[in-house]
């Protein structure tokens, strides 16, 4: 448990050496804090650490544009049925619009007849 206790203890004193120059590589902040020793696993476990992170990242970002690609082509779909409703819309307005003038024809005609 005591070494545990040292590795997590150098592994944060690492982290805080790093977190103040981040441009100098880790194994370089090792060596200078003579933790040399954690090189090799913990340098490995941390960049396992960071590939995991990525391609979750990866794999969460990947996943946001399958439903965004998703919504956009819902949008068009439904942009597409409003149109044809509107078109369709428009033509039955005309359609009406013809019938009922040819309603007030017939009117007038019967109207004549009837007059006559």
């Amino acid at each position: 448990m005591a070494s545990l206790q040292e590795e997590v203890r150098d592994v944060c004193k690492l982290a805080d050496a790093v977190l103040a120059d981040p441009t100098t590589p880790i194994s370089t902040t090792a060596k200078d804090l003579g933790l040399a020793y954690l090189e090799g696993g913990v340098l490995y476990v941390l960049y396992k650490l960071w590939k995991k992170a990525y391609i979750e990242r990866e794999e969460k970002e990947r996943m946001l544009r399958e439903v965004i690609r998703k919504q956009q082509a819902l949008i068009r779909r439904i942009n597409k049925e409003l149109e044809e409703n509107r078109r369709l819309h428009i033509q039955n307005q005309n359609k009406i619009k013809h019938l009922e003038e040819m309603l007030r024809m017939l009117e007038n005609t019967e109207n004549k007849i009837k007059a006559a």
